[in-house]
């Protein structure tokens, strides 16, 4: 079921502060919908945690995990690091159905994976990595063993993972080392970038163009556009489309490596365009407050994980969200 944009507020009145004190991953600003869960990875303890949303957040499970065999944040194909940063759940495959794409070769998955979703489109345009198949995954041992790149747990957390991962849902932070702060801390965080994208989102529906283009970084940068071009863009097709009205719904903030991604779903409306997609803003704390240094819409699309991952998986998806 769709989130509004405005439901937060309830939660950040009525329920962050009464759990003030409590410490969470201060990547973790904002998905505060009863239900919602992150995985947060640390590769630094060698551990997964998985954190759930109900009156506030609270650390659900923790599984041993092994990362890469090479310490640091991945850049380049083969490098055997494991990504840092934000990144969602794609698709999911059963071990057997990895075997016969991968042979013996796909005994190291253990019973499935999720697929991440590196590189993510900050990785690709801001950071230019590469590489790809990045995977939380089982093992062919009783326990995880040091991979590639990839996030390793053992077939049975692997199991009691898959009761919690909800495809296109549920995002994950890798960090190197994952620090805490109070709820308290980040709520006021929260607040102020919050307030920033209602700003941002007013300012685009009443086609006030110099000061939407004022939440944009002078570093902005896309596959398509710099910040001049895009400035030139957005004041040129600002009289075309008349009558704006735009819902975010899901939304989410996550951060990593002093990055805010913001990701929601997008309704737009307007007296000649009508779509509905998935946005991305990448935000970053300047002189003069937080700009957004990238972004990206793609349409809204379905996830599923493969058919043999529901085969094999049936019981434990109909006990998950």
């Amino acid at each position: 079921m769709k989130k509004t944009f405005f439901f937060w507020v309830v939660f950040l009145w009525c329920s962050v502060f009464v759990h003030a004190n409590e410490l969470r991953p201060d990547g973790l600003i904002f998905s505060d919908y009863p239900g919602s869960t992150v995985l947060v990875i640390d590769k630094s303890a060698c551990r997964l945690m998985v954190y759930k949303f109900q009156e506030s957040w609270k650390m659900h499970r923790v599984f041993p995990c092994t990362t890469g065999k090479v310490n640091g944040d991945k850049f380049r194909e083969g490098d055997l690091k494991t990504p840092i940063g934000i990144y969602w759940l794609n698709q999911a495959w059963a071990g057997w159905e990895l075997a016969q794409y991968y042979g013996n070769g796909a005994n190291v998955y253990g019973t499935g994976a999720f697929e991440v979703s590196y590189p993510n489109y900050f990785d690709q345009v801001i950071e230019r990595k590469n590489g790809d198949g990045i995977w939380i995954h089982g093992t062919v041992k009783g326990d995880p063993i040091p991979t590639r790149g990839c996030i390793s747990i053992s077939n049975y957390n692997f199991l009691e993972l898959t009761r919690s991962v909800e495809l296109g849902a549920t995002p994950v932070i890798i960090e190197e080392k994952v620090t805490f702060s109070p709820s308290a801390v980040i709520a006021q965080e929260q607040q102020f970038l919050m307030g920033t994208i209602e700003s941002w989102k007013r300012a685009w529906e009443s086609n006030d163009v110099d000061n939407y283009l004022s939440f944009y970084s002078s570093n902005f940068l896309t596959e398509k556009w710099n910040f001049n071009s895009w400035q030139a863009h957005k004041k040129s097709v600002s009289n075309q489309n008349k009558r704006r009205r735009i819902l975010l719904n899901d939304l989410s903030v996550l951060m990593s490596k002093n990055i805010y991604h913001v990701r929601f779903v997008q309704t737009y409306t307007s007296s000649s365009i009508n779509d509905v997609g998935l946005k991305h803003l990448f935000l970053v704390k300047e002189a003069d407050g937080l700009k957004i240094i990238s972004e990206n819409w793609t349409p809204l699309n379905q996830l599923s994980p493969s058919p043999a991952f529901q085969y094999a998986y049936k019981e434990s998806q109909q006990n998950s969200m």
